[in-house]
C-alpha cells in the first residue's frame, strides 16, 4: 500500500502543479498553450505512468477500482487546493476545503463497503 501512496502522491502532485502553473503563469492563447504543453508533456507522461502503476497495484490491494480512483482523486484535489493557494494566492476557506476532502473521503468509504 505504501508504493500505491507514493505513486499517487508523486503523480498527482506533478499533474496538479502543471495545471496550476499553467493557469497562473501561461497566457491563455493558443500558441503559448501549445508551447507549454509540448514542454510539460514528458512530465505528464511520467506522472500518468506513475498513476497507472498506482491504479494497478491499488486494485491488487483493494479490488474495488472505483474506490482506488476516488482515493487518488482526493490526493489530486488536495494538491490542487495547496498549489492554488501557494502559487495563485487563491483565497480558499480552510473549513470548506477540509469539508470537501472529508466528503470525498466519505465517498471512498461508501464505495469500499
Amino acid at each position: 500500500m505504501l508504493s500505491v501512496m507514493g505513486y499517487f502522491l508523486l503523480g498527482s502532485a506533478i499533474i496538479a502543479l502543471g495545471v496550476t502553473w499553467q493557469v497562473s503563469r501561461i497566457e491563455n492563447e493558443w500558441w503559448a498553450l501549445i508551447k507549454y504543453n509540448l514542454m510539460i508533456s514528458p512530465f505528464l507522461f511520467f506522472a500518468n505512468n506513475l498513476l497507472s502503476m498506482g491504479f494497478g497495484k491499488g486494485h491488487e490491494v483493494m479490488p474495488n477500482m472505483a474506490a482506488v480512483v476516488a482515493f487518488q482523486t482526493v490526493i489530486y484535489y488536495s494538491f490542487l487546493v495547496l498549489f492554488a493557494y501557494l502559487l495563485m494566492g487563491d483565497k480558499i476557506s480552510l473549513t470548506k476545503a477540509v469539508t470537501g476532502v472529508a466528503l470525498m473521503a466519505a465517498g471512498i468509504w461508501v464505495l469500499k463497503s
